[in-house]
């Protein structure tokens, strides 16, 4: 199944407007990256191969590559239009970065030439139907290498509904008062992103109660989430931190010796 969300960024200007504007668009954008660079240090996993699912842009597994000089990383994602930005981005580590272009409910675990010891994901899942969110799950526990971490920062509801209410309007109030403090050279890029968020308020607030499609943002609870984790097989789960509609889950792979 084929996520229709990749569609909104088929183009390589919408592409490179959203590789300016993500850390400024999300709240805690680079929070939430340098938490879970953090617990990869806290728990000195030693050489890491990384596998990022959706990677965009290829702005997470930079910070990896840069942070771990021994690292590398698998590149995931259904975007030429990313694929080409990331390539470029990612151009003096070509010796440690691979390319993978697949959708993440496709058999891309078949193209995998090195077992990955973290997976991670960012702002991608939550546009899978619940069913397709915990086949992702489950296969990852399976790719991952023994003691090896999953990571997803994603959009998650919250415990109550109203606080989750409130956490979609917060991401309104956010990026309208962006448009006071954006640096000039970057107001094309707000606007074209903004026209792309118009259609998110449409679907998540305005029409809140209308039925999801695959595509959609299909926002579940960090709570359930981290039951499919331990479901799958994970330990340690836990959500590692949140700000508003963000959370960062995510669990270990343990295999006790028998």
């Amino acid at each position: 199944m084929k996520q229709n969300s990749k569609e909104r960024f088929h183009s390589e200007s919408m592409a490179s407007s959203y590789d300016e504007m993500c850390q400024l668009m999300v709240p805690g954008y680079n929070f939430m990256q340098d938490t879970l660079i953090d617990k990869i240090k806290f728990e000195n996993i030693g050489k890491i191969t990384l596998l990022d699912l959706g990677a965009g842009s290829g702005i997470f597994i930079e910070r990896i590559l840069d942070e771990f000089p021994d690292s590398t990383c698998i590149y995931l994602d259904y975007s030429e239009e990313f694929i080409n930005i990331a390539s470029n981005r990612l151009s003096k580590y070509i010796d440690r970065v691979t390319y993978i272009k697949s959708d993440i409910c496709d058999d891309w675990e078949l193209k995998l030439e090195s077992t990955p010891n973290i997976i991670t994901s960012s702002s991608a899942i939550h546009h899978l139907l619940n069913e397709d969110k915990k086949k992702l799950y489950n296969k990852c526990y399976d790719v991952l290498e023994d003691n090896g971490w999953f990571f997803n920062i994603d959009e998650m509801k919250t415990v109550y509904n109203d606080a989750y209410l409130q956490s979609l309007h917060y991401w309104i109030y956010h990026t309208e008062k962006l448009k006071e403090i954006i640096p000039k050279n970057l107001n094309t890029e707000y606007e074209m992103v903004m026209e792309k968020f118009d259609d998110w308020k449409k679907r998540n607030v305005d029409h809140i109660n209308s039925p999801k499609v695959e595509g959609d943002d299909i926002h579940e609870s960090f709570l359930v989430q981290l039951e499919w984790l331990k479901e799958a097989g994970f330990k340690e789960t836990d959500v590692f931190c949140k700000l508003y509609l963000w959370s960062m889950i995510g669990g270990k792979k343990i295999i006790k010796d028998p």
